[in-house]
This record gives structure tokens, sequence and C-alpha cells, in this order.
């Protein structure tokens, strides 16, 4: 499962890891880190770096790309208040804000905020596949809010596997959520 995305954790983030960039994923592959496993499929990979990382790590998936033959898309700060990078329909990456204590996330809909904490490094491998996120709270936190923020999204189908495999009773029913 998921071998679509071998360019992403065989290249990518190696590359990074390679240029001393300390990255996170996050979002649907974040989920399968939580739960150990991929529990669907997954059509891509979300990272987020320190801002001051950004615009290094942007050129060096740059230079990756035109190495591996791959399109690297960039979108400069406008609708989402932040600029994002994209390759492939395949990985996407963000900058994340660091101020004192906290972690600001800059989302079209609104800002999240999370303590220092979140940048725990948690390496994780899923079928072979090496790789680091946030600390299993912050993953759980991160979809919560994403949830909180996006509840239109409860009635997808992938948003649903997630939520069945990090969420509990409690967490369902603090979100208004009846899920079958």
């Amino acid at each position: 499962m998921n071998e679509h995305l071998k360019i992403v954790f065989e290249v990518l983030l190696p590359g990074l890891e390679k240029a001393k960039i300390n990255y996170w994923v996050y979002g649907g592959v974040g989920v399968a880190a939580y739960t150990g496993r991929f529990i669907r499929n997954n059509p891509d990979v979300d990272i987020f770096v320190r801002n001051s990382d950004f615009y290094n790590a942007k050129s060096v998936l740059d230079n990756l790309c035109k190495q591996n033959n791959l399109r690297l898309k960039f979108s400069p700060e406008k609708n989402y208040a932040r600029p994002k990078v994209e390759i492939n329909k395949k990985f996407s990456m963000i900058p994340i804000y660091q101020k004192d204590n906290t972690v600001l996330f800059r989302y079209k809909d609104g800002d999240q905020k999370y303590p220092n904490q979140i940048l725990e490094r948690v390496e994780r491998n899923i079928s072979g596949f090496r790789f680091f996120t946030s600390p299993n709270k912050f993953i759980k936190d991160m979809f919560i809010n994403h949830i909180k923020a996006r509840p239109g999204k409860k009635t997808r189908g992938k948003i649903k596997k997630d939520a069945k495999a990090i969420l509990n009773p409690k967490d369902f029913s603090a979100l208004g959520w009846n899920i079958e």
C-alpha cells in the first residue's frame, strides 16, 4: 500500500535529512504513524518545516526534482498567508512559525497554535518507509483541530477511516460526531 509514495520516502525526505533540515510528517500519513500502519491509500505526504528552514528546504527539493524528473510547484504567500511547496501531487510542505513557547500553523480558515513540544521528532517506520512525525498526542490534536475547523470533511470516507483509527468515544462526543 502507498507504493506510489516511494519517491517521497526514498528521495525527498532523505534529501531533506541529508541537508540537515528537520521535517515532520502530518496529515493522513501522520495518522498512519499514530496507528503504526497504513490504514488507507494516502494520496500524498504532508510535511511541515520551521519557517527559518523553508526556503532552504525548497531549494533542496527543487534540486531533487530536477535530478528525478519531478515537478515542483511553489505557491507564494497569498491566500493561505504562508507559502507552500507541492511536488507531483504526492508531496506538500508548509512552514510553521515559532514564537516563544508557541508553534503557529497558518491556514486559510484560521491559524492553529500548539506548544513547542509539537516539534519533538519521533522516528517512524511503516512498510519499510522511514520518516519523522510529532508525538502521537499532537497528531491526534492536529486531526481534531482539522475537523473542528472544517466540519464538512466529516463526511469524507478517508477522514472517517482516520477518525475511527485514532479517536475514542469521548473524542467523537466532543466533536458532536456520531460515526458508524
